[in-house]
């Protein structure tokens, strides 16, 4: 199998963060056509990264339906847990990174920052912290994640809170997780895993250089 990737994407993260903890014989590689031409389109549909391909030459898009899929087909190390409450904390985090903070705060913050110009930069601090006091009290009436293993969702999280970290200077936001005890301590958390922590490296160092670029 391969992974067409993009080091800077945090969808594309989430796959090799699994591909990581698992210790998984996939080739990541660089998309083999431009991104966003006919030809791209063509051969995959959706026209976005993470892409795996599988071995008999068919595909897979979007970043929850590859995890999903590796975790149903390649065993080792389990990424989700076993018992149905634990399930639904796990699928919560991912619904927190895809429909909340991603785009309620983040995505906005980005677009701001790559098309510089007028912007209301307290509106969009304000929006931050709206959607980390919801993931805050979110973790808080859940189980202590140091109680538990790595799952799914956390591997979902990851590289949305990376970007949010990153961003922050732009808002003026020198230490952004502080008001969050609990975001701060699943983060610190997060980050001691070593497939986390590799994956998470690369996506800074693809960022650094993609906004070098702009």
């Amino acid at each position: 199998m391969k992974l067409i990737n993009l080091d800077h994407s945090p969808y594309a993260t989430r796959v090799r963060i699994l591909i990581y903890k698992k210790n998984l014989p996939i080739e990541i590689v660089a998309p083999p056509l431009a991104l966003r031409t006919p030809a791209f389109l063509a051969q995959y549909p959706l026209g976005k990264v993470p892409v795996l391909e599988l071995d008999d030459g068919s595909s897979l898009p979007e970043s929850t339906v590859i995890l999903d899929y590796l975790e149903d087909t390649c065993g080792g190390l389990a990424l989700r847990p076993d018992e149905p409450l634990a399930r639904a904390q796990m699928q919560l985090l991912a619904r927190v990174a895809d429909t909340h903070l991603g785009p309620e705060a983040l995505f906005p913050i980005f677009r701001a920052v790559m098309s510089p110009g007028e912007t209301d930069w307290q509106t969009h601090r304000d929006a931050l912290h709206a959607q980390l006091s919801k993931l805050d009290h979110l973790l808080a009436s859940f189980p202590a994640c140091t109680q538990r293993s790595l799952h799914l969702g956390d591997i979902t999280l990851v590289p949305t809170l990376h970007y949010v970290v990153a961003l922050a200077p732009v808002l003026s936001l020198n230490n952004v997780l502080g008001d969050f005890p609990n975001v701060e301590t699943w983060w610190q958390w997060v980050q001691s895993d070593a497939a986390v922590k590799k994956a998470s490296d690369e996506l800074q160092l693809a960022f650094e250089a993609f906004s070098k670029k702009k």
